[in-house]
């Protein structure tokens, strides 16, 4: 089986880097529509950012990092770097897919991606970021280039971009997490068409989100 469900929720997504592993900040975009089409037994790919910063000299591992993550994301992602004085910073723009559980087994198989979004409905829609054995390929790839090299999930922050395109209302929920900043032991809204919350899952150390991965329920009136 290509997802691993060792954790309670699951986890997420891309080429870690760096002493920490972890991305710095993930960015997921979900449209309703995205979720509905899901729920009907589709599987196609939807936009994740990832950010990753190195606290140290690069010395050409980022370049390698990039070569090595390159066969575990989808074609047509997107690599960019920077530096300052005091840090590397490496942005990775690609897609991964959404849909249930029994369809995504099915994708990976022809498919190589190191996360993605697991739907499941449960008398309301579910929608949680897992990590999939091909994060474990990545992570093995890495840590023989370098033992500071690594894949692991969840990262520091992981926002979830929930946008309504949907004609009738959609409730999001979600537990413990931050919306513009404020934190929510549990956070729910109502959108209407064209309507979008941003949804902030803190997953570094202390945080629940270190063990267990972001999770956002989601209802159609």
């Amino acid at each position: 089986m290509k997802l691993q469900l060792s954790k309670l929720f699951g986890s997420f997504l891309i080429i870690t880097f760096l002493t920490s592993c972890s991305p710095s900040v993930l960015d997921v975009t979900l449209y309703t529509t995205d979720i509905e089409a899901a729920n009907e037994g589709e599987v196609f790919e939807v936009p994740v950012r990832a950010s990753f910063t190195m606290y140290s000299d690069d010395d050409g591992e980022l370049d390698t990092a990039t070569l090595i993550a390159e066969k575990y994301l989808a074609p047509e992602s997107v690599f960019s770097q920077s530096s300052t004085d005091y840090s590397e910073t490496l942005v990775i723009e690609t897609t991964i897919p959404i849909g249930t559980l029994e369809n995504l087994e099915t994708y990976l198989g022809n498919n190589n991606r190191v996360a993605v979004l697991v739907l499941e409905n449960t008398g309301e829609l579910e929608v949680s970021l897992k990590s999939t054995d091909y994060a474990d390929a990545l992570n093995s790839e890495l840590s023989d280039v370098n033992f500071m090299l690594g894949f692991e999930l969840p990262g520091d922050a992981t926002n979830f971009r929930v946008i309504s395109d949907s004609r009738n209302n959609v409730q999001v929920d979600a537990t413990a997490v931050f919306v513009s900043e404020k934190p929510y032991l549990y956070f729910s809204k109502t959108l209407k068409r064209r309507d979008e919350a941003e949804i902030v899952f803190k997953g570094a150390s202390g945080s629940v989100y270190s063990e267990i991965d972001p999770l956002i329920y989601v209802n159609f009136e």
